[in-house]
């Protein structure tokens, strides 16, 4: 996350950037406004999703299984690929959406449990329903 608050005046990148010729001031200071604003924008969708009982982490492996158009369940092999994320981050989250009565294996289960698949509860949808509005209002108004 990028935490500055007081941005540098483009002067002073100037200044920095003088021996760098293919160095565009001006462009240097137009990414570090964009860090900043998305810093902002994530704080926001941390504190909405923090809200109503989940963390970013939780809520985007619900939106992974829920936008299968085909599918009700993925495994979590395939959601660990999707948000690029390590298995043991993955283990901790689907323990935590499990323990929460969100997530629970698929009915129809493959013969290798490697490969189990998980899907939404009643529950999970519900709250993902909820959630989901909000979080595009929020993507809807950043100001990036």
């Amino acid at each position: 996350m990028f935490f500055l608050k007081d941005l540098p005046s483009e002067a002073m990148i100037r200044g920095v950037t003088a021996d760098l010729p293919d160095v565009s001031p001006g462009h240097v200071l137009s990414v570090l406004s964009h860090l900043r604003a998305a810093s902002v924008l994530m704080r926001d969708i941390e504190a909405y999703l923090r809200g109503h009982g989940l963390s970013q982490t939780q809520f985007l492996a619900m939106m992974m299984i829920m936008r299968e158009p085909e599918r009700t369940s993925l495994s979590a092999v395939e959601i660990a690929a999707r948000l690029d994320i390590s298995k043991p981050v993955l283990s901790k989250v689907l323990a935590s959406l499990t323990d929460k009565g969100l997530i629970a294996p698929a009915a129809s289960q493959p013969a290798d449990r490697r490969q189990k698949q998980l899907s939404l509860t009643p529950a999970g949808k519900q709250r993902f329903a909820q959630v989901l509005p909000g979080y595009f209002q929020l993507l809807h108004a950043a100001n990036l």
